[in-house]
Order: structure tokens, then C-alpha cells, then sequence
């Protein structure tokens, strides 16, 4: 059963029993409901940290399991948190809108989202959805976990860099010359070292930039343990700006750039358009 609403102050007694943040709510207020301030907390450390397990989350907030597993059932059922197939719970795009309001950029990935998982075993190299959140690249979602070729594991919350990935290349290229100027007055002087040989300056950037917005998307080339592996991007747009990228990764011993170009760059261009995107010059 929930525990009771109590009607009235709390006293002295009442307040020793109580948490921090269950004291600074207390005084000169009606007695908290513990249940709903258990719920913040769950929804504060996703927040915080990305996507935690059940244990991961008791641990944090040092709170019982069968505490946890209540209120994320609950914030699950009402739509503010998702299980993910590792097992993990992560905040869903309802639980974004109570900090900011209705967010155009988030309501437009959702159909991105769904479209990326729907075309996972069609597509079958990882795929994944990546946000900026300056000065990296946030994973918003990803299809690893689905995808039989998939070496490392892109996680749902893991930041990446700009400048040495796919999809921070496809936000710098597609953004604004406003906003990529931006950018790169603060990502450019302290670039990654391996950026050094693949442009010399910004002049030979700015080249390869132009580039990318006359095919339509970008690519990367990094390398693995027993081989290299590619990558295509390209942006999700919104009023003319990048709100995010949708990247493929393949290994570049089974599957060649002209050939990822070929049968995977098109599925990838579909999902990016799913339900109203932009369309791209260079497309």
C-alpha cells in the first residue's frame, strides 16, 4: 500500500527521521510525501548520469531495491522513463519536457528514433543518434544492441567527441555559418592531436566541410583492434538547422565505403526524413 498523505507541520521528532533533501522541504511545510521525493531523486540521477540500472540506481541514491523497482514502474508507466534492452532505464522525451516545455527538436527525433529501431535488421550495422551537448556528442539512442556486427557498443548517454566522429562532423558541416563559425572558434583550438594530419588548418577544414554539404552526409574512417571502421552520417534537420545525426558504422574489411554508400547510405537517408525532415542541398 502507499504510505498515508499526514495532514499538518512537521515536528522536531519528525524531522530527525527525515533525508537532507526531505528536512529542507519540511520546515514550515506539510510533512512530504517520501514515495514522490524518491520518484525526483530517480528522475534527478538519470538525468545526471544517463541510463542506470535498477542496482546502479539503489546504489547512487543508497535506497532499497523493491524502493527503486516501485517508483521506476510507476515513472515507467506514466511514460517518464523506458526500460532499455540492456537492461537499463533511461528519462524519455515526457520526462525532458518538465524542464524546458515542449521541445520542437526532441518530438522531432522520436519518429527517427522509431524508424531506426524498425529498420535495425534491415540494416544491420549499428546505427545510432547522436545530439550535440557542447563540446561533445551525446548518444540519444543507438541500435547496437540489435545489430550482430557490432564490435563496441555505442550506449544510450555516452559522449563522444566532434571532430573525430561521423556525426560531429555532420552538425559542424549542416549547421548555420553562424553557428559552425561558432563552433569552431571554440573546438578548433583544442582539437583532438589525431585531427592534425587529416587538416593542416581550418582553411582545409572548411574545405572538407563544403565537401560533405555537396554529398549529403559525412564520413570517418577510425581504426579497430583487427581492422578499420567507416562510418556515414547524416543530420536530422529542423527550420534549417542540425538537431542531431543519425550515424551507420561498418567495418571497412566486409563492407567498402562505395559500397556502404550504395546500400546503406540510402536506408539511412530514409530514416533521417521519417515522418516531415528537411531535405538536404546536396541530396
Amino acid at each position: 500500500m502507499d504510505e498515508p498523505v499526514a495532514i499538518g507541520k512537521a515536528g522536531e521528532d519528525d524531522l530527525d527521521e527525515l533525508s537532507g533533501a526531505e528536512r529542507r522541504a519540511s520546515r514550515g511545510h506539510p510533512t512530504p510525501v517520501r514515495v514522490l521525493l524518491r520518484g525526483l531523486e530517480i528522475i534527478e540521477a538519470l538525468n545526471r548520469h544517463g541510463p542506470l540500472t535498477t542496482a546502479a540506481l539503489s546504489q547512487k541514491l543508497r535506497l532499497a531495491r523493491t524502493t527503486v523497482n516501485r517508483c521506476l514502474a510507476t515513472l515507467e508507466a506514466e511514460g517518464y522513463v523506458e526500460r532499455l534492452p540492456n537492461r537499463r532505464h533511461a528519462l524519455t522525451l515526457r520526462a525532458a519536457t518538465l524542464s524546458h516545455g515542449f521541445d520542437l527538436a526532441a518530438e522531432r527525433l522520436e519518429p527517427v528514433r522509431a524508424a531506426m529501431h524498425a529498420a535495425a535488421t534491415r540494416v544491420q550495422w549499428p546505427m545510432s543518434l547522436m545530439r550535440l551537448q557542447f563540446p561533445q556528442m551525446l548518444i540519444d539512442d543507438s541500435t547496437d544492441r540489435e545489430s550482430g556486427f557490432a564490435v563496441e557498443y555505442f550506449e544510450r548517454g555516452m559522449r563522444v567527441p566532434v571532430l573525430t566522429t561521423a556525426s560531429g562532423r555532420a552538425i559542424v558541416a549542416f549547421s548555420s555559418l553562424r553557428v559552425r563559425d561558432t563552433l569552431l572558434d571554440c573546438l578548433w583550438p583544442d582539437r583532438p592531436e589525431e585531427t592534425l594530419a587529416t587538416w593542416t588548418d581550418r582553411a582545409a577544414f572548411e574545405r572538407d566541410m563544403a565537401l560533405t554539404r555537396e554529398r549529403g552526409h559525412a564520413r570517418c574512417t577510425r581504426p579497430l583492434r583487427l581492422t578499420e571502421q567507416g562510418s556515414f552520417a547524416v543530420p536530422v534537420m529542423v527550420d534549417g538547422e542540425p538537431v542531431a545525426a543519425l550515424a551507420v558504422r561498418f567495418a571497412l574489411s566486409a563492407v567498402s565505403f562505395d559500397e556502404a554508400r550504395k546500400r546503406l547510405l540510402p536506408m539511412l537517408l530514409e530514416i533521417a526524413l521519417a515522418k516531415g525532415g528537411s531535405r538536404l542541398i546536396g541530396n
